[in-house]
């Protein structure tokens, strides 16, 4: 990293310090400061052309808290390795329409499609999400939304329209994006682990694309012949997408799945479906120590000079909790029929762990606030 920009990181977390208790005193003005940093090393085997080393995951510095009775804000930025720059990831406006039940958001922001891909990141439970949530799910978005809970908080619902082109500030055309998710819990906003918790959720979005770097296809791999790895290309037409989930909870196990489907009907009147499911299981012991076991499979939307093969990973973790705020996690991937290469880096601009490898370790030590 170029020494201009440790100099501005260190400028804006020692500036973001300085002026939170400054802000905070301010009328009105209730201000939380957050952030993200998530380091460790990789193991990668030599047959599959891997590679080993230390590696930065994530470094990210956020802002949120409460203007008066009008507005909630959030903003976070994160560190780009690649360009040697910040990058926004949100920054966003919510008015409480109704108090605690129901919020109108603009700005930048998740868009609401997938249980996992909802998820703020230092929740997940390995390094990267499934590939379902990087290569299916839209990320972030510039657009409104509106978001809502009833029935006692046990059923949430979200809808938006966005520009539909991902961390873009501006349309690339006249159309956009709309996404819409519901889901259902037994219990709402507190979980009782001694009793069985099930939840259910639903998506759907659609879109009509020019030109984005949306559509995920199939590559025969350098590292081995026969093999496949995943890209993006440039895709012009509609994009419909939808999803389903469950999620079981009981004492210290639980189980989820997830389904997701893309539908895309390019403008030369080609037809191509990408599809992806995970089964993901979680053993917590003494609170604070969690063992996991999931399936990864996801099948392209299509494939340059062959058919695409479904792209099938074992990954097994363990992830040890020693502080409210900070976790220790190992994880290794095994993958399946001969596949070698997992979905490639998010589109939406965001740093991403390595993509998934055959006989892949990765440690990752984590910080969140």
């Amino acid at each position: 990293m170029k020494r201009a920009t440790v100099v501005a990181a260190v400028t804006c977390v020692w500036a973001s310090l300085r002026a939170g208790p400054l802000f905070a005193q301010a009328e009105g003005l209730d201000l939380e400061l957050g952030g993200l940093l998530r380091t460790g090393v990789r193991f990668e085997s030599a047959d599959a052309g891997g590679t080993d080393g230390f590696e930065v995951y994530d470094a990210r510095l956020g802002l949120s808290g409460r203007v008066g009775i009008v507005f909630d804000y959030r903003v976070q930025a994160e560190c780009d390795f690649d360009d040697e720059a910040f990058r926004l990831l949100d920054a966003s406006l919510s008015i409480p329409l109704r108090e605690e039940t129901l919020a109108l958001e603009v700005g930048l922001a998740r868009s609401p499609f997938g249980l996992e891909a909802m998820r703020d990141r230092a929740e997940i439970q390995f390094v990267e999400r499934s590939q379902a949530s990087l290569a299916v799910a839209p990320g972030r978005q510039v657009g409104a939304q509106l978001r809502g809970s009833v029935l006692e908080d046990r059923f949430r619902y979200w809808g938006g329209v966005f520009n539909g082109n991902g961390l873009h500030v501006e349309n690339d055309n006249d159309s956009f994006l709309f996404a819409f998710r519901a889901e259902y819990n037994s219990v709402g906003e507190i979980e009782f682990f001694e009793d069985l918790v099930f939840q259910v959720g639903a998506g759907i979005s659609f879109s009509t694309d020019d030109g984005l770097a949306i559509l995920p296809v199939a590559r025969s791999s350098v590292a081995e012949e026969g093999a496949q790895e995943l890209d993006y290309e440039l895709f012009t037409g509609d994009r419909f997408l939808w999803s389903t989930d469950l999620r079981f909870a009981y004492r210290s196990f639980t189980v989820e799945a997830e389904y997701a489907q893309t539908e895309y009907d390019l403008e030369s009147g080609t037809d191509f479906d990408a599809e992806a499911l995970y089964v993901e299981g979680v053993y917590k012991l003494w609170g604070a120590l969690d063992w996991i076991v999931r399936y990864d499979s996801f099948t392209p939307a299509a494939g340059l000079g062959f058919e695409p093969e479904r792209n099938e990973f074992i990954l097994l973790g363990l992830n040890l909790a020693p502080g409210f705020h900070s976790k220790l996690g190992l994880q290794y991937a095994i993958g399946l029929d001969g596949t070698l290469l997992g979905p490639p880096a998010a589109i939406d601009g965001t740093n991403t762990g390595p993509p998934l490898a055959d006989r892949q370790f990765l440690l990752n030590l984590q910080v969140a606030l």
